[in-house]
């Protein structure tokens, strides 16, 4: 495994400002990951990612479709999709969840969307995956259930992952490849103490708190992770799987939380949606026709810079695939420009009152 070098520049409560080294790159936390599942942003060339020091891709997906044949000539996703910075890679775990497929003790029997066949992935698997990618962190596989289930079942999810982690650190092989571990347990404290311990006991060089952006309520997901930092230390990533809307990662960062990643500035602006700090607003909306103004004011964005509302409301209604490039880049944009802001009210103790005026301007 390959160690990523953690300094903490800045703390506010537990809200915390952390300079990060990995394979020669340096980045600062809080930060927020743009997912490109399948090695791709849709609708939005890499080049637009200006401020984005790490993507996510997903081994599920690449795995199928290009396929490890195709990303091995090119030596890992980096050079095949044309991408200098840093690459996590999700494990697959969160497909074992949201697509048909029976889990076993010893992998995820799963279903191949693109032909209806097929595979088995277990954590020797997923690894060989992320590490033919060449990811410069890599995930272990999970065991992902329903957050609501009950707490024999989730005790069974945890202990699965648990022994997955354990094959998975042994088996990886990768020095220039970081590996993190996740914590699962569903809602109940005694299981999420001891999927911590079992993660810790493994020494990886980060930790995910899983499970959760699955269907829990902000308090929930509050108690949670305020209960499962606690325990994690202070010299290793805490990262949030599958959560990226601005309020509830202001929430989580308040808490101690350093990385974040989402489909959702994307998704939002595909349905029209659009994000002006802390809340959005519906494009579609007929009030917006002969708005002559930009999207937010202020916004420095291309999107903002060039055009109206009224001509992004007639491309979104008339060519929404042209749309897509502006609205995706306004929303990445926008959120960005809120981490940035996050850094420096964390430099300058004044979190909490940053955060007070985006959840409440």
């Amino acid at each position: 495994m390959n160690d990523i070098e953690l300094k903490t520049i800045a703390k506010d409560g537990k809200a915390r400002l952390n300079e990060v080294t990995l394979n020669g790159k340096t980045f600062k936390t809080p930060l927020f990951m743009p997912v490109a599942t399948k090695g791709a942003l849709k609708s939005l060339p890499f080049k637009y990612l200006e401020k984005s020091d790490i993507i996510l891709g997903n081994t599920y997906h690449l795995y199928l479709r290009p396929g490890l044949d195709v990303i091995r000539e090119f030596n890992g996703l980096h050079k095949f999709i044309g991408w200098d910075k840093l690459i996590l890679t999700d494990s697959g775990g969160f497909q074992g969840w949201s697509i048909p497929n029976k889990f076993t003790d010893e992998g995820i029997e799963f279903k191949n969307i693109y032909d209806g066949s097929k595979f088995f992935m277990d954590p020797k698997l997923s690894i060989d995956i992320q590490q033919t990618l060449n990811s410069d962190v890599a995930m272990i596989l999970d065991s992902l259930i329903d957050i609501n289930k009950e707490y024999e079942e989730q005790l069974i999810s945890t202990d699965i992952t648990y022994k997955w982690a354990q094959e998975a650190r042994e088996y990886h092989s990768n020095d220039n490849q970081s590996l993190f571990g996740i914590i699962q347990g569903g809602k109940h404290k005694k299981l999420r103490e001891k999927s911590t311990m079992d993660m810790l006991s493994l020494d990886f060089n980060g930790y995910a708190i899983g499970g959760l952006a699955i269907g829990e309520t902000s308090q929930e997901r509050k108690e949670i992770v305020s209960f499962t930092i606690d325990m994690l230390p202070d010299d290793k990533l805490r990262y949030v799987m599958g959560l990226g809307d601005i309020n509830g990662m202001l929430e989580l960062i308040e808490l101690g939380v350093d990385v974040f990643d989402c489909v959702w500035p994307a998704r939002l602006a595909r349905h029209g949606k659009i994000i002006n700090k802390g809340k959005f607003f519906n494009l579609k909306n007929n009030k917006y026709r002969l708005d002559l103004d930009p999207l937010v004011h202020n916004c420095k964005c291309y999107t903002c810079v060039n055009y109206s509302k009224a001509y992004l409301r007639h491309l979104l209604i008339n060519e929404s695939t042209s749309s897509w490039f502006y609205l995706s880049l306004h929303n990445f944009v926008q959120t960005e420009n809120i981490l940035n802001e996050v850094r420096e009210s964390i430099l300058n103790s004044e979190f909490d009152k940053y955060k007070e005026s985006i959840i409440n301007g």
